[in-house]
């Protein structure tokens, strides 16, 4: 028997950075899945194929022992045998597992490697018949995440885990959803995959320099992020993008924007946008505007004629679940 779970992708609207120091951010999962198929293997041993092994021609394989004496894994697999180390430390099974992960070609930097731990606690728990809520999930695939990461807050797990469009903070102690109407974005990709981590730790050198200066930009963010909530709970686009350009401007005073994220950002504007700002930790990866559906079709031009890549996706998607 096999179990095949996935979970889904995330955007960040408000609150980047801020987020990992307790502050509150909100985030909408996104239809960009990832998924993960195990079985047991008779053989007593983990093995983990994923696209990357799968074009390289070397799928992983270790035994237990291997996952849950290390503390470092290979990048390729990393968060998936994080995930089987710190499930197996409370819920011991016997024999070994076949994995194999699957997921978009191209995942835009939209969380995929916490939308494949989610998916790999899910699938396990499924498949030893283990029950475990949404909360459950979540604190096991987050540690598992830290793990391999090192600093993080579990927003981005959060969002693959319930799914929906969530107000998040103090690093899940409140994680609340949000009801809202659709929300009119159109996601451009800058074309640059970064990394996640490097970009937190810049964030926190500058925190040690300037301390109080950037513990204000970190409450103005705050700020930004409870009234957006009110603003999306009601559908009011033009004061939610304020909103979005005033928190774009705070993360650039963080040095984590970049030339080719602008360019994209300040042409959706341009061309009738309400708001537009990067997702995530920046350095590349997304950004995101937020339209009038009259405007969508010259916004999506304006992002591409500046370099950017309209990535098609629905939000406020189902989190994680069995197939």
């Amino acid at each position: 028997m096999n179990i095949t779970a996935s979970a889904p992708g995330k955007l960040m609207l408000l609150g980047e950075h801020a987020v990992v120091y307790g502050y509150p951010c909100i985030v909408t999962a996104v239809d960009l899945r990832f998924s993960v198929t195990i079985e047991k293997d008779p053989r007593v041993q983990i093995s983990v194929d994923t696209p990357i092994l799968r074009k390289s021609g070397q799928p992983f394989a270790s035994s237990m022992r291997y996952i849950l004496d290390q503390t470092t894994y290979p990048r390729a697999v990393a968060f998936v045998l994080a995930a089987i180390k710190r499930f197996y430390s409370l819920y011991p099974f016997e024999g070994g597992l076949k994995i194999v992960t699957a997921g978009p070609e191209i995942s835009y930097g939209l969380g995929s490697s916490s939308a494949i731990t989610v998916a790999t606690v899910a699938a396990l728990a499924e498949l030893n018949q283990v029950k475990l809520t949404p909360q459950e999930i979540y604190s096991i695939a987050v540690e598992a995440v830290l793990k391999v990461q090192g600093k993080g807050s579990g927003f981005d797990v959060a969002a693959a885990v319930y799914g929906g469009t969530l107000y998040f903070e103090q690093g899940g102690k409140v994680i609340e959803t949000i009801q809202h109407k659709d929300l009119p974005v159109v996601i451009g990709f800058s074309g640059d995959k970064v990394s996640t981590t490097n970009l937190v730790k810049g964030v926190a050198v500058l925190k040690e320099r300037y301390p109080d200066h950037v513990e204000g930009i970190f409450n103005l963010i705050g700020k930004i992020v409870r009234e957006g909530r009110t603003r999306l709970e009601t559908g009011e686009w033009a004061h939610l993008g304020d909103l979005i350009n005033l928190n774009q401007g705070l993360l650039e005073s963080l040095g984590v924007s970049t030339l080719q994220l602008a360019r994209q950002i300040y042409a959706a504007r341009d061309q009738g946008a309400y708001g537009a700002k990067l997702s995530g930790a920046g350095g590349g990866d997304c950004m995101f505007a937020l339209v009038a559906e009259e405007k969508r079709e010259a916004v999506s031009w304006g992002i591409e004629q500046a370099g950017g890549v309209i990535v098609p996706n629905a939000l406020n998607a189902d989190g994680v679940r069995i197939e």
